[in-house]
C-alpha cells in the first residue's frame, strides 16, 4: 500500500536557498535538518549534503559555487542550475528560518511516525509477535522520535545579543501606523504581534484598515489584504477614493461621474498602480481558510498583513465549535506573524449584545468584552483598538459627523486610552485630527 506522506517542497526550497544565500545560518537550520532523511525530496536532500561539505571545507558558498559543484550524478537527480536558483529566488528572511526549518522536521517526524506506525500495524494483524512486545516496540521508537527532537534552548550569548541590538535600534521592530495621535500608544505596530482593530458595523473599521494599508505603503513596507467580506472590486473603489482625496464613494459605486470627475478617477487609478504595485501589494477576496492565507503569506513575505475580517475565515467543524475555532485561528496567526516576522491587523466583530443593550440617546463605547466569539482574541493580541463613530449612534447629539473614535482598549507594550481622529466616511479617510481634516482641500464637485 502506498502511503501518503506529508511533505513541503516550497518550505524546503527556502530552507535550502535561505543557507546558499546567507550561509551564517546553516548552524542555526541544522539544528533541525538533522540529517538528510529530514528532506522529503531527493534533490533537496543531495543539495543539503553539497552545502555541508563545502561548510567543512571551509569553501565559498553562493549560488555560482554551488552551481559550478553540479555533477552529472546530481542532474539525473533533478539537481539541476535551475533547481538551485529556484531555491535561492525563494528565500526568507534570518528571523523566520528558525520557523520554516521547524516546519520541516515536523513534517519529517509525521512521515516516520507513519511509515511506523503501518510496520506496527501490520505486525499486529498478522499477529506475528506477542502485542505486549509489538506495544514495547512501538514505545521504543516514538520514544526514540521524541530523543531526537531539537532543543528549544536559545544560548544566553544570543539572546544578550539580539535584546542588545532591539535596545540600541528601537524602531527595529516597529512599524508606523502613520498616525501620530494612536502611535503614541505603544510607538506603533511591532513585527510578530497581533492587533486587533474590533467595532460594530458601520463603524468604520474597514476605512481604519485601508487608511493604514496607504500609510504603510507610504513608508515603503510589503503589505497583503485578505478581505473576506468585500469583493476586492469594491474595496478598490474605497482605495480610489481614499487615493484620490476628493472622489465620492457614493460617487464611485454609483458609477456618477463628469468629465472632470472621471479624469481625476483615471489619474488616481495611475497613481494606485505605482503605490500598489504587485511587488509592494496583494490583496484577495477568494482565499476562504486561514491553510490557503498562510501559503501566499509566506509566498510574498510581507511586512505587514491586514485581514478583514476572522470571523469570516472558513473552518472545519459545526458554528457550535465556533467559539474554539476562533481561538484556534488567532494562535494560528500569532504563529504565522511570529515565524514570518510581520505584523498582523485582523478586523473582528463586535457581540450583538452590545447593540441591544443600547438605549436612545445614550453611547455604548465598545470594550474588550464586547468582541465576538472568543475570549482568546483579547489574550493573544497585544493591542485591541475599538473602532467608535459616535455620530452613528447619537447622531446630532454626539461627538459630530467628521469625529471617529481609535479606543486603545489594550496595549500590551504601552499606554491605553483613545484618540478622536478627523473622518470623511464618504471620502473613505481618515485624518490624525480633525483640525488636519479641516485644513485638507475643499472636497471636490462632480
Amino acid at each position: 500500500m502506498e502511503l501518503n506522506l506529508p511533505y513541503d517542497s516550497a518550505t524546503e526550497n527556502c530552507i535550502l536557498g535561505t543557507v546558499i544565500e546567507n550561509p551564517t545560518e546553516y548552524d542555526t537550520v541544522s539544528k533541525y535538518i538533522i540529517n538528510n532523511q529530514v528532506f522529503y525530496q531527493d534533490k533537496a536532500r543531495r543539495l543539503w549534503y553539497k552545502i555541508g561539505q563545502m561548510i567543512k571545507a571551509k569553501e565559498n558558498i553562493d549560488m555560482i559555487s554551488v552551481c559550478s559543484s553540479l555533477n552529472g550524478t546530481d542532474t539525473k537527480i533533478g539537481l539541476t542550475a535551475y533547481y538551485v536558483t529556484e531555491c535561492t529566488n525563494n528565500t526568507t528572511s534570518p528571523g523566520a528560518v528558525t520557523y520554516h526549518a521547524n516546519q520541516i522536521y515536523e513534517k519529517y517526524l509525521l512521515r516516520r511516525v507513519i511509515v511506523h506506525s503501518e510496520k506496527i500495524k501490520e505486525k499486529a494483524k498478522g499477529n506475528y509477535e506477542d502485542v505486549y512486545d509489538s506495544i514495547e516496540k512501538a514505545h521504543m521508537i516514538f520514544g526514540e522520535l521524541l530523543d531526537i527532537r531539537p532543543s528549544q534552548v536559545q544560548d544566553i550569548e544570543e539572546v544578550i545579543s539580539d535584546t542588545l541590538t532591539s535596545i540600541k535600534d528601537k524602531t527595529s521592530k516597529l512599524i508606523k501606523t502613520g498616525y501620530p495621535s494612536v502611535d503614541k500608544f505603544s510607538g506603533g505596530l511591532t513585527r510578530g504581534e497581533i492587533t486587533i482593530v474590533g467595532g460594530r458595523p458601520g463603524h468604520g473599521k474597514t476605512t481604519v484598515m485601508i487608511n493604514m494599508l496607504s500609510k504603510v505603503l507610504e513608508q515603503g513596507y510589503k503589505a497583503m489584504f485578505f478581505s473576506r467580506e468585500l469583493p476586492n472590486s469594491e474595496l478598490m473603489k474605497k482605495i480610489i477614493c481614499l487615493e484620490s482625496e476628493q472622489l465620492s464613494y457614493g460617487m464611485v459605486r454609483k458609477n456618477v461621474f463628469s468629465d472632470e470627475s472621471l479624469k481625476l478617477v483615471n489619474n488616481t487609478i495611475e497613481s494606485i498602480r505605482k503605490k500598489y504595485s504587485s511587488d509592494k501589494f496583494l490583496m484577495f477576496d477568494n482565499v476562504k481558510d486561514f491553510a490557503s492565507s498562510s501559503s501566499e503569506v509566506k509566498r510574498f513575505k510581507p511586512d505587514i498583513i491586514f485581514d478583514d475580517y476572522i470571523q469570516l475565515i472558513s473552518c472545519k467543524g459545526g458554528q457550535s465549535e465556533r467559539r474554539l475555532q476562533i481561538e484556534q485561528l488567532v494562535n494560528d496567526y500569532k504563529w504565522l506573524a511570529k515565524g514570518n516576522d510581520c505584523v498582523v491587523v485582523l478586523a473582528s466583530q463586535l457581540n450583538r449584545f452590545i447593540e441591544r443593550n443600547n438605549t436612545r440617546g445614550k453611547a455604548l463605547m465598545p470594550q474588550l468584552s464586547d468582541l465576538a466569539e472568543s475570549g482568546a482574541i483579547e489574550q493573544v493580541a497585544e493591542n485591541v483598538f475599538f473602532s467608535y463613530y459616535d455620530y452613528k449612534v447619537q447622531g446630532e447629539a454626539g461627538k459630530g459627523k467628521n469625529i471617529i473614535t481609535l479606543i486603545a482598549s489594550k496595549v500590551r507594550y504601552g499606554d491605553s486610552g483613545y484618540a478622536d481622529l478627523g473622518y470623511d466616511g464618504d471620502k473613505c479617510k481618515v485624518y490624525n485630527s480633525i483640525g488636519e481634516m479641516i485644513n485638507d482641500e475643499l472636497p471636490f464637485q462632480s
